[in-house]
């Protein structure tokens, strides 16, 4: 069930219940009538926690099938591609000074044919 589903998700948040509800973009009251079976999920509600949550796989939110969190495959991970990014960054320098290298030592041979 959809609600039980965004129980879920407001428990894997950490926030509290009023945190959780003034993110979504509801009253607390209304969280409350949630969690009780008393009101059902908007649209607008299930499109924010999709916003706000974007590590929540949208076909568990709605349909209830998969995982709750996407696959690691289907988020960026900013931690990594910033490491990956330094990595070019210090392949690309050992490249330059190996370039610097064979240079000098082309001039010397050189040098030394003469």
């Amino acid at each position: 069930m959809l609600e039980i589903r965004i129980l879920e998700v407001f428990a894997h948040s950490g926030l509290s219940r009023i945190d959780f509800a003034n993110k979504i973009g509801i009253s607390n009251a209304v969280m409350s009538h949630i969690s009780s079976g008393r009101n059902k999920a908007s649209t607008d509600l299930i499109l924010n926690i999709l916003n706000h949550f974007p590590d929540i796989s949208t076909d568990w939110l709605l349909l209830g099938q998969g995982e709750m969190l996407r696959s690691r495959a289907g988020r960026i991970d900013k931690q990594l591609v910033s490491d990956l990014s330094e990595s070019v960054a210090d392949i690309k320098a050992a490249q330059m000074s190996a370039l610097e290298k064979i240079r000098a030592l082309e001039t010397r041979i050189l040098s030394l044919n003469k």
